[in-house]
This record gives C-alpha cells, sequence and structure tokens, in this order.
C-alpha cells in the first residue's frame, strides 16, 4: 500500500435531506419579473453619430461643417460669447474724412452710417462662421421724407443703398479654375424661391408678398427672367466676394471655429452623457421586495403583489394633493429600496474642465476677454493675449472696409459727386485705458492729435464744445462773473496787485519802501 494514499482520507459525500414541505415551498417561490421598455423606431447612439472629420472639403463636407459652426453658435456658451466679442470690438464706429467734399456732401454719407455698420456686423459674423462672406449690394432712388428720416437736407432725391445683404453660404457651390485665387462662384437657386417667382409672388403654403415680388421685377429682372426661363444656378459676377483662409487643394474656405468642433462635439456627447443620467435619477426605479429567507412569497401569494401595486397606482392617479410622505400599510417582510444610477459622474463637473479648455486653445481667444478674468490670479498679461485676436479682427476688418469703399464710391458716382470721402473704422483699442488715454495725452500736448481727435476719443464732440463755450464766454461777460473760480490766496478782484487780504476785515498791510523808479522825475534846468 502507498503511504501517501494511507495517510489521505476522502471525505465522505455531504447528504443533503429536506422535508418535502420545503421542497414544496421552493418549487412555488414566485417568479421576479420586469415591465421591457418601449423599443424606439430609431436608435439616437448610431455608429455613424461619431466625430468624423475629412481633411479636403468638398461642398457636402462643407455645408456639414457650416452646420455644426451655426448649431454651436447658438448652444454653445463659450463659442457664442466669443464671437459676439469679437464682432463688437472688431466693428466699431466708420470714420469718414470730408477729402473736399462739403458738409451737406458729407450728410449723405453720415446719413447712412448707420446701415453700413449694421452690415459690416453682418459680414463680420458670416465670415467667422461659415468664412464665405457673399455681399449682394443695390443701389436705388430715395426721396422725400426717407431722406429726412437719414438726416439729409437740401436734395430731393438721391442714389443710395436700398438693400444691402448677405448670400446663404450653402446655396453656393465652389469650383476651382486652375488659379486658386479665382475661383468660380455659383449660386443655386432655393427651391422656395423658385415656387415664389413661377407663381408669380405667391409661396407655397398660398400666401403672398407683393412687396418683395415688386422689388425683384424692379431691381432683379434679369434674375427673375432666368428663372421663369428654367435656369437654376448663376456664375456670380461679384468682386466683392471673400474667403478666410482656403487650403491648398480646396476652393472652400476654412471657418473660424472648424478647429474647435471636434472638441464641441466631444463636450456635447458629455452632455448627453448628463442628460441620460439626470432623466434616470429623475426617474428612479422603486424596488418592492416581498418575503426574504425566513418567509418566502410562494405563487399562492401573488395577491400580496397586487395590493401593494394597487396602493402605489392609486397614489399615482388621485388628482388630489396627497403629503410627500406616503403611507404603505404591510408586514415585517416588505422592503422599499431605491435605485440610482451612478451619480458621480453627472455631479463631477471637472469632466468639461479639459475640453473647454481645448476649445478655448482652438479659437484663440483669451479668457480674460471671455469672463474678464484669468485662470490663474496673477498670470495675465492683457498686452500678449489680445495679440491673436486682434490681428483676426484686423483681417476681416481689411476685407470689410474693401466692401464698404466700394458703396461709397458707388454712391458718389451715382449721385455725380466730384469726390468720395475716406472712410475708415476707428482703431481698435484693446490696451489698457488708462495707458491709452496717457499716450494720447502726450500726442496732444505734442501737437500730433487734434483738439477734435483728442475729444472724440474721450467721448465728446469738440465742436459742440467749442460751441458750449463761446456761449459760456458771452454770459461771463455779461453777467461779470470771475473767469475761474477763486482759489486760496488769489489776488483780490478789486486789488490785483496788492495783498489778497487786505480788504479783509482787520487786515493789516505791511508797508513797503517805494522803488527808485516810482520817484519822481526832475528834469535839469
Amino acid at each position: 500500500m502507498n503511504p501517501a494514499k494511507a495517510d489521505t482520507q476522502v471525505p465522505e459525500p455531504v447528504q443533503v435531506t429536506m422535508k418535502k414541505e420545503e421542497l414544496r415551498i421552493l418549487g412555488k417561490l414566485a417568479k421576479s419579473g420586469f415591465i421591457p421598455p418601449e423599443i424606439a423606431g430609431t436608435n439616437p447612439w448610431s455608429s455613424t453619430d461619431v466625430d468624423k472629420m475629412e481633411f479636403i472639403m468638398t461642398d457636402k463636407e462643407y455645408f456639414e461643417v457650416i452646420d455644426a459652426c451655426r448649431f454651436f453658435y447658438l448652444h454653445d456658451p463659450i463659442v457664442a460669447t466669443t464671437l459676439d466679442k469679437m464682432v463688437e470690438i472688431g466693428i466699431n464706429s466708420l470714420v469718414f474724412y470730408k477729402n473736399g467734399l462739403t458738409d451737406n456732401e458729407m450728410r449723405i454719407f453720415t446719413g447712412i452710417q448707420d446701415k453700413l455698420e449694421e452690415f459690416c456686423q453682418a459680414m463680420a459674423m458670416e465670415y467667422l462662421l461659415s468664412g464665405l462672406v457673399i455681399p449682394e449690394i443695390t443701389l436705388g432712388t430715395v426721396a422725400g421724407e426717407e431722406l429726412k428720416e437719414h438726416g439729409i437736407k437740401k436734395y430731393s432725391s438721391l442714389v443710395l443703398p436700398v438693400s444691402l445683404w448677405l448670400r446663404d453660404p450653402k446655396t453656393i457651390t465652389i469650383k476651382d479654375t486652375g488659379m486658386g485665387d479665382n475661383p468660380a462662384f455659383f449660386a443655386k437657386v432655393p427651391d422656395e424661391m423658385v415656387y415664389f417667382i413661377m407663381n408669380g409672388g405667391k409661396y407655397s403654403d398660398g400666401t403672398a408678398n407683393e412687396v418683395l415680388w415688386a422689388n425683384l421685377n424692379t431691381y432683379f429682372t434679369d434674375f427673375v427672367r432666368d428663372v421663369e426661363s428654367g435656369k437654376r444656378e448663376f456664375l456670380l459676377e461679384n468682386d466683392d466676394i471673400f474667403r478666410r483662409r482656403p487650403i491648398t487643394g480646396s476652393p472652400y474656405p476654412t471657418p473660424f471655429l472648424y478647429r474647435a468642433v471636434e472638441s464641441l462635439k466631444h463636450k456635447r456627447n458629455l452632455r448627453r452623457m448628463d442628460y441620460s443620467l439626470a432623466s434616470r435619477a429623475i426617474g428612479a426605479i422603486q424596488l418592492f421586495k416581498l418575503g426574504n429567507d425566513n418567509f418566502p412569497v410562494t405563487e399562492d401569494d401573488t395577491d400580496l403583489f397586487d395590493w401593494i401595486r394597487g396602493q402605489m397606482f392609486y397614489r399615482n392617479s388621485s388628482s388630489q394633493d396627497l403629503e410627500r410622505i406616503f403611507q404603505l400599510f404591510a408586514n415585517h417582510t416588505l422592503t422599499i429600496e431605491w435605485v440610482y444610477p451612478p451619480m458621480e459622474a453627472l455631479l463631477n463637473g471637472g469632466k468639461y474642465e479639459q475640453v473647454d479648455e481645448d476649445i478655448i486653445f482652438a479659437l484663440g481667444f483669451p479668457r480674460i476677454l471671455i469672463t474678464g478674468e484669468a485662470s490663474k490670479t496673477g498670470t495675465s498679461q492683457p498686452e500678449f493675449a489680445v495679440l491673436s485676436p486682434k490681428q483676426t479682427m484686423e483681417q476681416f476688418r481689411k476685407k470689410i472696409l474693401q466692401v464698404i469703399r466700394g458703396i461709397v464710391y458707388d454712391v458718389s458716382k451715382a449721385n455725380h459727386l466730384k469726390t468720395e470721402p475716406i472712410v475708415k473704422f476707428k482703431p481698435l483699442n484693446l490696451i489698457d485705458y488708462k495707458s491709452m488715454l496717457q499716450s494720447l495725452a502726450d500726442l496732444y500736448k505734442g501737437g500730433n492729435v487734434s483738439r477734435t481727435t483728442y475729444a472724440d476719443e474721450l467721448g465728446y464732440n469738440w465742436n459742440d464744445e467749442a460751441d458750449l463755450m463761446e456761449e459760456e464766454n458771452k454770459t461771463i461777460k455779461e453777467k461779470k462773473i470771475a473767469t475761474f473760480a477763486p482759489q486760496p490766496f488769489a489776488a483780490d478782484p478789486n486789488n490785483p496787485n496788492g495783498n489778497p487780504n487786505a480788504n479783509k476785515p482787520g487786515a493789516t498791510v505791511a508797508k513797503t519802501s517805494p522803488n527808485k523808479s516810482d520817484k519822481p522825475k526832475t528834469t535839469a534846468k
């Protein structure tokens, strides 16, 4: 016999014996169940919902990018604030210089200044959102009361811009002509516009727009005739079109938000996760357990579930205002639990910090201009932080200013003016205001800045201030008011050469010896 085997004891199998009554109860235990959720017709989390971006954009990819940029501008606070601030800071007031025009002729351009500035803001926003700006300018005759509304006098009629608008980039097809700086732009006529023209000024819903129909026939006669003849795509002969940074190999521009789209989609997915967790928390599962190991619920006791379910249905269906603490009546075998999803991911806001940083880096816009503060105390240098957005704003200001100068030139020629005014934007001011004022004061003291410019930067009109000062000087002379307010130890107006306190009660005046020059002169005989 093997000694090793001799020392090994093989245990006897355990015999489990149960009573017939216990086996019957176990076999009849109540079965658990669940209510299957309603199956949606489509899966919102399909495999096609991914961040897929092509290297070279065709018209289809470009249109998708435009949709994404517009969506995030409307829904993401960082994007909305950044673009709004860039437009508000970059498009400031237009300044017109006479360049030989009379004051009355200058009113023609200052009268349409507000309209031009509003058009500038629209072009700047389109430049940042889509990167493709196609302005359409129409001049027409304006007369009567409309001229007075613009503040223009002494003219019975003038030729002014009557329509300033931008084409939708999604209706534009760009084709490469072999010369990268001169592609061909084709405009597609929208189906609704085709229906409107073919039905004499009526929309597909049956409504009519007589004003638009009259304007189309007045200012766009050739366009209406071509659409009626079946033409649906037009070659745009427009010298005012400008794009933002087209990449070699594709004639389509690069939108300002393009680099941030991937991070914005990732942030949107994080929000979807939070929405899903929040909806589950709101509709948390309430689990009712009846019975335990010592008192199991069998198939014969299913009426207990119906009894609990009836109490809960009564609570949900009652129209009365019940108290928040709902009273259930049951024995000690009833257990009620709440099943919540993991809430740590929902309550943790740190998951957005990195993606927000990526978005801000992609936009190239400093945090201090978005929120007014830096991410860390004492680490912000505004002079360097504004360099990148200032260059971006200067780029679209130059392109927009070319369009405005073209409008000013056409208005001057159409109204037979001898010349056109010089138009510019006010300089961008992204430096410390106190430093700017000090620099401006130094320029003024050195005779390098006019009084008009000095007053304009401080928010005053120098001509108005000059008129006020003239009126004040007249009043001062008529009422014999001192030119300046009296200062301590100032000379007495009635005794300008004496002691300022000489006329005061109890004042003593020290005698002074007369000068030799004050002695009477004698003449020799």
